[in-house]
């Protein structure tokens, strides 16, 4: 099991983002560097890639507000 994060974006990753866009649905199957999701943070965006090979489960639901560093979905 692997579990993906919200990047941190900025030096002390005191501000929240946004999950802006899921781009794989809950229980689909996933390889590694695949893209999962776009997140933003005050106007600079970013992808999230599958740290490996697995079946994704969403933890944050996409338009979110989330902490940098936060828990937003596993790998199984």
């Amino acid at each position: 099991m692997s579990d993906v994060f919200f990047p941190k974006m900025t030096g002390d990753g005191a501000e929240n983002g946004v999950l802006a866009t899921w781009y794989v649905a809950d229980g689909e199957q996933v390889k590694a560097e695949q893209l999962l999701a776009e997140v933003a943070l005050d106007k600079v965006d970013a992808e999230v890639l599958a740290p490996g090979d697995g079946v994704v489960r969403l933890v944050v639901e996409e338009g979110a507000e989330v902490a940098q560093g936060a828990l937003i979905a596993r790998l199984e």
